[in-house]
């Protein structure tokens, strides 16, 4: 919470005496407890007496469960008697700043906020009771009405937004290139510019075990909204279009289980095979450093017998905690196996790799049947000859393919989602 603050520049040392904070989703109201503290070191500072008429207007917080709402204002009011301010104000304030009521459906505010912060909730849409969807429907746009929940808290925070105000969020990252965030994507980034960066290990951020990654997002209007682009013309097909097959590499769970370094040899080496990430990819070619990653597989895609492989069983039984806390493995998975199947046939044809995140995205061929990481794209070509297919991405081409369509992230760089990759004519 004091990471948002601090990015919105809710601070001590600034001059909040005019300022408007929204929290769109207060829980039990642990981001109102700094809220408070900052808020009175920063009226203290510019001798501003701390009143109910300086106060009110300074906070509007909303929460959809009474009882999370009253615990809220219980912990304003003992912040603010904390920081020394009457008994009767920090009651008061704590009626008027927390809002027992669904920020979704509720009638807004017309005055803008100076700073919007909050974590608000990540769920499905296909999660949501049918009645809720319903009213959200009705009243939220088509465009956002749909995905995860957190894409109309965003939308309706950013409307809220001042013209010279800060916004800050925790939430997932999916919104940046996923189908369902097109619109949002589209609309908002002509007029606001959006940052981000990692917030930290899910588990840390969240109530639950999520396969999203957190990041904490900054959004702040541009004085002059960019006009969309026109996008000109291009010839050629797309490489959906060529029938290309583009897929990630699998996912391993447990990396450095699976994942043998060129001086180790603790595996039956029948099961090993060549292993490359990101790092080993250069633009126009492969740097192995020699790793080889397990297949935990028969020829059949069936999990082997562990008990036939004492190698294997004891590499692995040094990982054994981790391997077996892991998602799949709670739900019936047996312990020693990769989250996606590693099967060398899939990978062993000619294919061009690149990496999913990059400054500047490159591309490379693989004639060796090496097994990609998780975080590298392998494309192959059914109807050309990959050289060919590399020779149309090559020298900066791909980059240059990916810009009207690939979000960038925090620090320009490019997310070459498979679904990006599809749609890149060449």
């Amino acid at each position: 919470m004091a990471r948002l603050l601090d990015r919105v520049g809710w601070t001590h040392d600034a001059d909040l005496a005019a300022s408007r904070l929204l929290e769109p989703g207060a829980g039990d109201g642990a981001f109102l407890v700094e809220v408070v503290k900052r808020l009175a070191a920063s009226f203290r500072r510019r001798g501003i007496p701390l009143r109910i008429d300086t106060l009110r207007e300074r906070v509007l917080a909303y929460e959809l469960v009474p009882a999370e709402a009253n615990k809220a204002r219980s912990r304003v009011v003992a912040a603010m008697k904390a920081s020394g301010i009457h008994q009767a104000t920090a009651h008061a304030c704590a009626r008027a700043w927390v809002k027992t009521g669904d920020f979704l459906l509720a009638d807004l505010p017309t005055t803008p906020f100076s700073h919007i912060v909050g974590n608000p909730p990540y769920i499905r849409w296909s999660k949501l009771p049918d009645s809720i969807a319903a009213a959200y429907s009705a009243k939220l746009p088509r465009t956002i009405a749909r995905g995860d929940l957190y894409l109309p808290f965003l939308h309706r925070s950013f409307e809220l937004l001042h013209a010279r105000g800060r916004c800050a969020f925790v939430c997932s990252d999916r919104w940046r290139y996923t189908v369902y965030g097109d619109d949002f994507r589209s609309h908002w980034q002509s007029f606001l510019e959006i940052d981000t960066e990692p917030a930290g290990n899910p588990k840390d951020i969240f109530d639950r075990d999520v396969y999203v990654h957190p990041e904490i997002l900054t959004a702040t209007p541009l004085a002059t909204p960019r006009r969309p682009r026109t996008r000109r013309r291009v010839c050629g097909k797309t490489l959906a279009e060529l029938g290309c097959t583009i897929r990630v590499g699998p996912a391993l769970g447990i990396t450095p289980a699976f994942v043998l370094q060129p001086e180790e040899a603790d595996v039956e080496p029948e099961l090993l095979h060549p292993w490359i990430d990101a790092q080993e990819i250069r633009q126009g070619d492969v740097r192995s450093c020699g790793r080889r990653v397990v297949s935990p597989f028969d020829d059949w895609g069936d999990i082997i017998e562990i008990d036939d492989y004492p190698l294997l069983a004891a590499r692995l039984g040094r990982f054994s905690d981790q391997l077996r806390a892991r998602y799949i493995v709670r739900n019936g998975a047996v312990w020693y196996r990769t989250i996606d199947k590693v099967l060398p046939t899939a990978w062993c044809r000619p294919k061009l790799l690149i990496p999913e995140i990059a400054k500047s995205p490159r591309v490379a061929v693989d004639h060796t049947g090496a097994i990609p990481s998780h975080g590298v794209y392998a494309v192959f070509s059914h109807s050309l000859d990959i050289e060919d297919v590399y020779d149309r991405l090559r020298d900066g081409k791909l980059a240059k393919a990916l810009a009207p369509v690939a979000p960038k992230i925090k620090g320009r760089y490019t997310r070459c989602y498979r679904r990006f990759l599809a749609m890149i004519r060449i």
